[in-house]
């Protein structure tokens, strides 16, 4: 079985994404605070897509000792690729929570993972279980961080008032 802790937090980071998420103002939906920044719609598909093709894809692989390499991924591309701007902001959330519960799910119905198992990265190196694991868990943190500060920059952007009293972001 996969630590408790890891389950635990994973979630955590669900309820919490739920929070973040729970909006209908189709403005910030789609806002960007820049051409290269993405809106809160691109942050959750890129979120469904990672979730699927990703670090749950990643870790079976490794956890199941295939051979060769796991498909690879191109999340930057997939922006364009898969018109993430585009998308059903509502239908995308609905899909995403559904595939982070089966991660979840599948996470408590492992026994025994062999977490040391891996494979050899012609570039990254040596990945096993341990090093998805935590990745997926440390990827969640920094899409939380992610769109705390879309957040903010939307508020510091519709109220076009200075917002250093309630402090500066380092």
């Amino acid at each position: 079985m996969i630590d408790k802790y890891y389950i635990v937090q994973f979630q955590k980071n669900t309820d919490l994404f739920k929070v973040l998420f729970d909006t209908d103002d189709q403005a910030f939906i789609h806002w960007k605070k820049d051409e290269n920044a993405w809106s809160l719609l691109e942050i959750l598909c890129h979120l469904k897509d990672e979730e699927v093709e990703d670090f749950r894809q990643r870790l079976r692989f490794v956890l199941e000792g295939s051979e060769g390499m796991p498909p690879g991924i191109d999340p930057q591309a997939w922006v364009k690729e898969r018109a993430y701007a585009d998308q059903n902001f509502h239908q995308i959330k609905e899909e995403y929570f559904k595939e982070r519960m089966n991660s979840i799910e599948w996470l408590k119905r492992l026994e025994n993972p062999q977490l040391k198992q891996s494979y050899d990265h012609p570039t990254l190196g040596t990945l096993d279980g341990h090093h998805f694991l935590n990745n997926w868990l440390a990827h969640d943190y920094l899409h939380i961080r992610q769109i705390t500060r879309l957040r903010y920059d939307y508020l510091n952007f519709i109220s076009k008032v200075n917002l250093d009293y309630a402090g500066t972001w380092k």
